[in-house]
C-alpha cells in the first residue's frame, strides 16, 4: 500500500539522490562525477530548503521506501495584475520510480504540491515539463507558455 507523507530534513539526503537519478533520466548527459557534484549541491540546497520552507516536498513510501518525489519552491516577485501579492510557486522533483508507474502515484502527489502552493497564497504556479509528464500537467490545468525564455550564464 502507498502511503503519503512530506518530506522532512532527514529526508534531504535522500532526495538529492533521487533528483540525480531523475535529471540522468531525463538529460542523460552528465557523468559520475558531475552525478556526484550535483548531488552534494542539492543536498545542500535540500536541507537548507527545507528548514526554511521555501521548498516543500511530499513523498510516496511504499512501506518504508520512497517511490516517488515531488517537490515546489516558493519565492516573490514584483507584484504584478495577475499576481498582486508577488508570491509565486515552482514545482520541480516530480520523479516516479519505473517499478511504481502508472499508478496514480505522481497524480496524487502533484495534487498535494498544487494545494500546498495554494494554501500559502501562491498566485502563480510555474514548471518545466518532460514529455512524460507534460499529460499530467495538461489534465490539471497548466498551459504551455510560449513566452518564456531561459538564458544560462556561463562561469
Amino acid at each position: 500500500m502507498i502511503t503519503y507523507r512530506k518530506a522532512t530534513l532527514h529526508d534531504a539526503e535522500k532526495l538529492a539522490k533521487i533528483r540525480s537519478i531523475f535529471l540522468r533520466e531525463a538529460s542523460n548527459v552528465f557523468s559520475e562525477s558531475e552525478k556526484n557534484s550535483v548531488e552534494q549541491a542539492n543536498f545542500e540546497y535540500f536541507k537548507k530548503a527545507l528548514c526554511d520552507n521555501s521548498f516543500v516536498a511530499w513523498l510516496a513510501l511504499d512501506g518504508e521506501e520512497i517511490v516517488a518525489t515531488s517537490g515546489v519552491s516558493f519565492s516573490a516577485e514584483p507584484p504584478s495584475f495577475k499576481v498582486p501579492n508577488g508570491k509565486v510557486a515552482y514545482i520541480m522533483n516530480m520523479y516516479t520510480f519505473p517499478t511504481h508507474r502508472k499508478r496514480g502515484i505522481a497524480t496524487e502527489l502533484f495534487t498535494k504540491i498544487v494545494e500546498e502552493a495554494k494554501l500559502l497564497g501562491c498566485k502563480k504556479i510555474t514548471l518545466s515539463a518532460t514529455d512524460m509528464g507534460r499529460p499530467l500537467y495538461e489534465k490539471y490545468g497548466f498551459k504551455d507558455a510560449h513566452n518564456n525564455m531561459v538564458y544560462l550564464c556561463q562561469v
